[in-house]
């Protein structure tokens, strides 16, 4: 990654919070993306100690390390290893292209909506009646937003997302492109006691008659707080009445299902391809791994962590890790894992206790035959 211009280790550290170990006047022209490929103007990221043990083949010029990382090589240490990396890119990112304030003329927006000083909308946009928008919001193009929708201010709503009537997002909220706000929710009624309904309270008749799914209506709204971000092709179901809420802070990944009535605390992470049931619960700054599903109403509480691909069928605790399918306590499940690896050993060890014990009954008979 080339810098902008050759900077000193002195004003690399003066960006990115660290302090200089070596000759601080140093200069590099760019940021080796890996050590092992870095050249002779580079400096290099060194936070990981596997790497650390092959410093001998890295040529950068200079380092940036933790103080765990032990060299003689002029160096940047740094406390916080991906701050600095936040800190770095922050400062050296150009800025993507966006659309310039005002209206494209392609865009096609109700005289009702009312727009923030500085809005931009791109090409191909479509705005229903009532909206708002507010200051020095972007939307990129090919954006179609529904009627009532209210948009804060400096919010960046990506290319090709989608946002349904009634909804209401926050202050320097991002949407990446494809995002999905406020399709309806999952909900069906039979006229009729269905086969699923009666198999759940143990009677396996099974009729073989139509008995047609009844839709729903979900008339409720979603919720975005402040500094949220909402990944590419994630999806948000509206409410079937009240709201779907994300609240403020909250980061979630690409391709994340989050199903009707669903509240999510603040500061919560969701990893990619995970999919959230309805009327869930999840508290502030949990952090819901990659492939993870987790069933209608269930509570996952603060600062819980689920593991990635698990299956959650009950409530997690605060705090608690929990991993598998069914999920269960990160402890219990490994514990698991490695009875289920001694079952042949085990299972050899009572096959021989049988055998012993059916030998003494066998000696015992014996003898009690003798005494007879």
């Amino acid at each position: 990654m080339k810098l902008p211009a050759e900077m000193s280790l002195a004003q690399i550290a003066h960006v990115i919070g660290g302090r200089v170990e070596g000759a601080a006047d140093i200069k590099v022209s760019s940021v080796a993306v890996s050590p092992l490929q870095a050249t002779e103007n580079d400096l290099a990221l060194v936070f990981d100690e596997k790497l650390a043990a092959q410093l001998d083949e890295c040529k950068a010029k200079a380092l940036v390390v933790t103080p765990k990382v032990k060299t003689e090589r002029p160096r940047i240490v740094v406390e916080r290893p991906m701050l600095a990396v936040q800190k770095m890119l922050s400062a050296v990112a150009v800025k993507r292209h966006t659309p310039p304030a005002g209206v494209h003329p392609s865009a096609v927006v109700d005289p009702s909506v009312e727009l923030g000083e500085g809005v931009a909308i791109g090409p191909l946009v479509v705005i229903g009646p009532g909206c708002k928008i507010g200051a020095k919001t972007v939307i990129h193009p090919g954006t179609i937003i529904g009627a009532k929708v209210e948009i804060g201010e400096n919010c960046s709503i990506g290319a090709g997302c989608l946002i349904a009537d009634v909804i209401k997002i926050g202050n320097r909220v991002i949407m990446q492109q494809g995002a999905v706000l406020g399709s309806d929710g999952f909900g069906y009624v039979t006229e009729r006691e269905s086969n699923l309904e009666r198999r759940l309270k143990g009677n396996r008749e099974i009729k073989d008659e139509s008995n047609p799914h009844l839709k729903i209506p979900h008339i409720g709204t979603i919720i975005i707080e402040d500094d949220v971000e909402i990944g590419s092709c994630t999806t948000i179901d509206r409410s079937t009445m009240g709201a779907t809420t994300i609240g403020q802070g909250t980061k979630i990944d690409n391709l994340v299902m989050i199903a009707h009535n669903c509240r999510i605390g603040k500061e919560v992470l969701i990893i990619g391809t995970t999919a959230i049931g309805g009327s869930c619960t999840i508290e502030d700054r949990a952090i819901i791994s990659g492939s993870a599903c987790i069933a209608d109403h269930i509570k996952i509480g603060k600062d819980a962590i689920v593991e990635g691909m698990a299956g959650v069928i009950g409530n997690v605790p605060a705090a608690e890790v929990q991993v598998g399918a069914p999920a269960v306590e990160r402890r219990q499940h490994i514990e698991s894992l490695i009875r289920i690896k001694r079952l042949k050993e085990t299972n050899a060890d009572v096959k021989d206790l049988k055998q012993r014990v059916a030998k003494l009954e066998a000696l015992l008979a014996e003898k009690s035959l003798e005494k007879v």
